[in-house]
């Protein structure tokens, strides 16, 4: 009689134990068995299988997501689950896999969001889900500090209706502009100070570099055939746009533009007017050069203050005319597939695993 007794509880015992063990194990989540109450109600944005939270919290946020929705084009999501299945590596990663099965955004913009709170004892986590096109505004760094500073406090006190609502409503400020956390960006980044010094020290550079090799010429001992053979950053110019390609396209733009005269303005050797002689005539050919042997050319320069010429004869290689061949191109074409559509009201937005998560 005392060894039935004894063998009945411990049958007792046992399926007490795999009921509770049973239990537990329809606690644990995986993402197709989360309940998409935009399929039953298109009204509805919070899907809450447990009863976590209270209706009438469920029935603000679920006005307020609405709201979201239509003012602020930004589709969201909130999903509160006890737990998830150990097959998931993390939170992040469950929130990753249903934001995308459930294809939560429009799939032109990817406006999506969710916000999934697991509420099991030492599994306590909040996680926000960002598609591709609302992560360029509610950045990681905005979701972790809606998460710790608005959220958590509630959250640990077990108040998960509080705390989902105040971080809706910080969500909807961060797109409003009005959010605490948004601070005033300057006129310029940090990469676009940096860009716009290199852009003006290339143009100083070369502006300086040509007013350095042009007063060279002035004082050269030949100046007129050095000024005939002066080339525009010739010899350094490949350096010049290398180093600096936006500042070197910038300044040939403003000498084409401006018509500036390319050579130097020399010094007048008859009445020693500073810089007035410039280049009147474009270079005549007076022999040409042909293979094997240079040509010369002939440039005349005049002294604006006293009107005196000067002609000299400039030696010129002979250049092989370049003949051109003509190529086909070949274009290639690609098929561009769409997905179906997905059901429900979602719109079949994607993430790409934008967004926080933080424990508590």
């Amino acid at each position: 009689m005392i060894m039935k007794t004894s063998t009945l509880k411990c049958i007792g015992v046992f399926s007490l134990l795999f009921i509770v063990a049973g239990l537990q194990a329809q606690n644990r989540y995986r993402v197709e068995d989360v309940p998409n109450v935009q399929l039953q109600d298109y009204t509805r944005y919070v899907s809450d299988p447990e009863n976590a939270l209270d209706m009438a919290d469920v029935m603000w946020l679920d006005e307020r997501l609405a709201r979201l929705r239509d003012s602020l084009i930004v589709e969201t999501a909130i999903v509160v689950l006890p737990a998830i299945d150990r097959q998931y590596g993390s939170a992040k990663e469950f929130a990753t896999e249903l934001f995308n099965s459930w294809g939560i955004g429009d799939r032109e913009s990817h406006n999506g969001l969710l916000i999934l709170l697991l509420t099991a004892d030492g599994e306590r986590e909040i996680v926000f889900e960002t598609g591709y096109g609302t992560e360029k505004v509610l950045t990681d760094g905005f979701c972790k500090l809606i998460q710790v500073q608005k959220m958590v406090p509630f959250l640990k006190e077990g108040a998960y209706g509080e705390g989902l609502i105040v971080g809706v409503e910080e969500v909807e400020k961060i797109f409003n502009g009005t959010s605490e956390f948004q601070v005033k960006k300057p006129l310029l980044s940090n990469n676009e100070k940096l860009a716009l010094i290199w852009l003006v020290g290339g143009l100083i550079i070369i502006f300086l570099v040509e007013w350095i090799r042009k007063k060279r010429i002035v004082a050269s001992d030949d100046p007129f055939v050095n000024a005939a053979k002066y080339q525009s950053l010739s010899g350094i110019g490949c350096l010049m746009a290398t180093l600096f390609f936006p500042s070197y396209f910038l300044y040939m733009l403003y000498k084409a533009i401006a018509k500036k005269e390319d050579m130097p303005r020399l010094n007048c050797e008859k009445c020693g007017a500073k810089g007035k002689v410039v280049l009147k005539y474009k270079p005549q050919v007076e022999q040409k050069a042909i293979p094997g042997q240079d040509g010369l050319k002939r440039y005349h320069f005049i002294c604006k203050a006293c009107n005196h010429g000067y002609k000299v004869l400039v030696p010129y290689k002979y250049v092989a005319p370049q003949t051109s061949s003509g190529g086909g191109s070949s274009f290639s074409s690609g098929s561009s597939s769409s997905s179906s559509s997905r059901g429900g009201s979602w719109g079949g937005g994607r993430s790409g695993g934008g967004g926080a998560s933080t424990k508590f």
